[in-house]
């Protein structure tokens, strides 16, 4: 049994303790501003993980929230590894629909909820819970969000026909590769500098989904044949944002015939996407799997499929706050 009054005194703290309070003077949600009329039934929804300044899923989520006219406020909260399960247990007691989770919180947050999703569970991640009914749902909206910007620029190749060749093992890759063979492509490789982690998790999918996954290392050769082979291409690794410039690919193996894909949003042109540009290749950068992911979210929490354009001119306007 939940004491809810320990609880609630517990989450007061942790939300409000000065390293975990989230506030820019510069950026602050002004609820005034945007004409927000909270009540005792409004309903709270948030992004948790540490750190979270820079997140851009309230400006996604408040927007969403007043055109689509939901009664609904959604917060940063930060919050440290050894407090999450005092976190999670003071939503229960409170009037949340849901929450997503960001680093470094996408696999500790599993235990602490009642059901996954299929997918989550096999992913071993989880990035949105749905809270409903007292009951806490994991789910994982990183694969969707790229499946449907891969689909806005690439509707005309048949799934399974598809080759995707992801670059690196860390971030999101694991959601997006497992979400691929799930989805039902030709096959998805793996390279990684550190070959050992792209086996490992080629053979993670391969037991679930056989024969859809391959693994490689970052040498030349292997890299060439692996281009040679694929539609699209995809950057999974750091290599590109502002603090790590650079490319995992070198200019010479693009073709003008891939989409060559960059999960990096912010620069909107990495330097793999400026060698593409330059080569003649298609290009698309990571803000519309960020935006898609949100969106259906958004529709796990809400039932409403909110309009895209509407999400992405939200995304942009948070990227040029954050660059100010």
């Amino acid at each position: 049994m939940h004491n809810n009054k320990k609880i609630s005194r517990r989450l007061f703290a942790i939300i409000y303790q000065p390293s975990n309070l989230c506030y820019n003077a510069d950026k602050a949600i002004n609820l005034r501003s945007a004409r927000m009329k909270i009540s005792v039934d409004t309903k709270i929804f948030a992004v948790i993980g540490e750190p979270i300044a820079q997140s851009l899923s309230p400006q996604l989520h408040n927007g969403l929230f007043k055109e689509t006219g939901v009664d609904a406020l959604y917060l940063p909260i930060a919050v440290k590894s050894e407090d999450l399960k005092k976190l999670i247990d003071g939503f229960r007691v409170m009037n949340f629909g849901g929450f997503n989770i960001t680093k470094p919180h996408k696999m500790a947050i599993m235990e602490y909820l009642d059901r996954l999703d299929p997918l989550a569970e096999k992913i071993g991640a989880v990035n949105t819970v749905v809270y409903r009914d007292g009951e806490m749902v994991g789910y994982n909206t990183d694969g969707f969000g790229f499946i449907k910007s891969l689909e806005t620029k690439n509707a005309e190749i048949p799934k399974d026909e598809l080759t995707i060749l992801i670059l690196g093992c860390g971030g999101a890759v694991k959601s997006v590769a497992m979400a691929l063979a799930d989805w039902g492509i030709k096959k998805v490789i793996i390279a990684n500098r550190t070959t050992a982690k792209a086996e490992e998790l080629a053979n993670q999918i391969n037991e679930n989904w056989p024969g859809q996954a391959q693994a490689i290392s970052m040498a030349p050769e292997a890299l060439k044949r692996a281009v040679d082979e694929a539609m699209v291409v995809v950057n999974g690794t750091n290599l590109g944002m502002a603090d790590t410039p650079g490319s995992p690919l070198p200019k010479e193996l693009i073709k003008k015939e891939l989409l060559v894909y960059d999960m990096i949003y912010s620069p909107a042109v990495t330097q793999l996407l400026k060698d593409a540009n330059d080569i003649g290749a298609q290009t698309q950068n990571g803000l519309d799997m960020l935006l898609y992911q949100g969106l259906l979210a958004f529709e796990l929490w809400t039932g409403i499929f909110p309009d895209p354009v509407l999400g992405k001119n939200l995304l942009e306007e948070g990227i040029k706050q954050n660059e100010e």
